[in-house]
């Protein structure tokens, strides 16, 4: 089509016309589906980080946007319900490079094939050498996955330049083509070694299928017949419902059998796929593909699309209070700012988790809270690459009332006990009240989803390395806790009386985001002890003496 549209004036506008009516409507359509379906069914973690991909899905920026959170293999592909659109989003970067790269190449002495073929070349080996040192990298980006794009490019320019297979060698690329597009699927493997080499082995398969195509050889009939051509025609559509049906699905019901996952799966994917191919797809494609509709077609997408992300951007900022590092002087994330009380939450990841609580308790109560908490970081003093030196900057101008202060304390200052009480110490020096937040037992390997799924069942327990290093670091911090510093032991109310942890909540959900991190499910069990204590803090703020230890109330058991 690019070729043939090049010699007049608007061929990129009309090409970008083509492309939107084709990709865009489906996708915007099952990004906001994903999005509604998202809010009932994932924690309020994996639902902020929802609204981050949503963002980058309409941005076609996902790849980059996974890039920064792991190999496409080991990540919770039951939170990732856009975990597919990567491979869109190479596309579509694709698309915004090749018109006028080709445009180029079609007005080079060399002819454009050749071209075309260096390229793809180049971008192969690029793609096997860094699979070798940066797979990641390899999988997600586009000069090391264009070369696919370009072999279908080189297909197509060669059979505009009017080469094609004499019958004899179709008939026998066909067959080769078809064999090792089908020994791909039973010898190319997940893992690090992809895509590589290996990667090359569907796509020859593909390109000589494509090569060979001709609608009276044996396979040209075969592919040719009203059931793979039904099922091709609604691939697109099938392709984007597929991934967040069957995330959601493994997400919400990790507790039911195979089989009634898989029902409910391959029914919800398919039912979706056929409605949205009838009433979406198809038909505006014809309508947002006529040239009078070109306005129509640009200013739609870039309506919906700024609105979705700007959706995203408030469902990560709503749903999980985290701050950047360059905000931490500044007074981090801000709630309630006319408050008249002053609450300052500090820590790593594990404040992090609080935020959304501490967040509602403050509009409820009328304080402002300020949250300086880093996921991944560190916020104590004379720890390695502390944020220290920026906490205390905001913290001694701003003198809040209460510090709420939590990181993972097994982990911190390698049981030096007499560094951890300097610290506590220095910040207990900036505040009225000072609560630190215990960690909470650490869930073995076998209490995900994952397992679950594949037959783990409670009672689950802390393994006794980890316990025992939890409660020294407890011991620590209490023993550390002086003056207006209060240590709030959060561990008894997430065990069972068999000292086995509350991994699965009453309402079928987990209390657990991660072996180290309390999903919104599991803050809602000590959302009673915490609120209680920050209140009571604000409450006696001006009755200073000894902290002592803080438990939670059986209550809230």
């Amino acid at each position: 089509m690019l070729i043939a549209d090049m010699d007049h004036g608007d061929f990129l506008l009309r090409f970008y016309q083509r492309r939107i009516a084709r990709i865009v409507p489906v996708m915007l359509l099952v990004t906001l589906a994903a999005t509604i379906g998202g809010k009932y069914v994932y924690s309020r973690q994996d639902f902020a980080s929802l609204g981050a991909n949503d963002m980058a899905a309409v941005a076609s920026i996902i790849n980059i946007k996974l890039l920064s959170q792991g190999d496409y293999f080991t990540l919770s592909p039951d939170a990732q319900p856009f975990l597919h659109y990567w491979s869109l989003a190479v596309e579509e970067q694709f698309y915004m490079i090749f018109p006028a790269m080709l445009y180029v190449v079609w007005r080079l002495p060399m002819r454009p094939l050749s071209s075309i073929i260096a390229l793809c070349a180049a971008s192969f080996l690029a793609c096997a050498v860094l699979t070798k040192w940066a797979p990641t990298y390899a999988f997600y980006l586009l000069p090391t996955r264009a070369w696919e794009l370009l072999a279908g490019s080189a297909l197509a320019i060669r059979r505009c330049e009017g080469c094609s297979l004499d019958a004899r060698s179709a008939a026998f690329a066909a067959p080769v083509g078809l064999i090792t597009l089908a020994a791909a699927f039973v010898f190319v493997k997940e893992g690090d070694r992809f895509p590589g080499w290996g990667a090359a082995v569907p796509v020859l398969g593909a390109a000589l299928l494509l090569a060979s195509a001709h609608p009276e050889g044996t396979i040209g009939k075969a592919l040719s017949h009203p059931a793979p051509v039904f099922v091709g025609k609604r691939s697109y559509s099938l392709y984007l419902w597929h991934w967040p049906v069957f995330s959601m699905v493994d997400y919400h019901c990790f507790a039911a059998s195979g089989a009634t996952r898989a029902i409910l799966k391959i029914g919800i994917t398919v039912a979706a796929t056929l409605a949205t191919y009838r009433w979406i797809e198809r038909p505006l494609r014809s309508y947002l593909n006529a040239r009078q509709r070109r306005a129509i077609a640009f200013s739609g997408f870039a309506l919906t699309a700024a609105t979705i992300g700007a959706a995203g951007y408030e469902i990560h900022s709503n749903n999980y209070f985290n701050a950047e590092p360059a905000q931490i002087a500044r007074g981090g994330i801000v709630v309630n700012a006319g408050g008249q009380d002053s609450v300052v939450l500090i820590g790593d990841s594990q404040g992090s988790m609080y935020g959304e609580d501490l967040a509602r308790l403050a509009r409820e109560a009328g304080f402002r809270l300020n949250v300086l908490s880093v996921a991944g970081g560190s916020e104590l003093p004379e720890e390695p690459g502390t944020y220290w030196p920026d906490v205390r900057r905001f913290v001694a101008r701003d003198r809040p009332n209460v510090i709420v202060l939590a990181e993972l304390w097994s982990a911190k200052f390698g049981g030096d006990s007499d560094r951890l009480s300097h610290a506590l110490a220095t910040v207990a020096g900036l505040a009225d009240r000072v609560i630190v937040l215990a960690q909470p037992p650490i869930a073995p390997e076998q209490a995900t989803r994952e397992a679950i799924r594949n037959g783990a069942r409670p009672p689950f327990f802390e393994k006794p390395s980890e316990s025992e290093a939890r409660a020294r670091a407890l011991g620590e911090l209490e023993e550390a806790a002086v003056g207006d510093v209060a240590v709030l032991n959060i561990a008894p109310t997430l065990l069972n009386e068999d000292g086995s942890i509350r991994i699965i909540s009453r309402d079928g959900n987990l209390n657990y985001h991660d072996a180290t991190h309390l999903s919104d499910a599991g803050v809602s069990l000590v959302q009673a002890a915490l609120d209680r204590a920050v209140v009571v803090a604000l409450r006696n703020r001006d009755a200073r003496g000894r902290g002592g230890p803080i438990t939670a109330m059986p209550e809230n058991r």
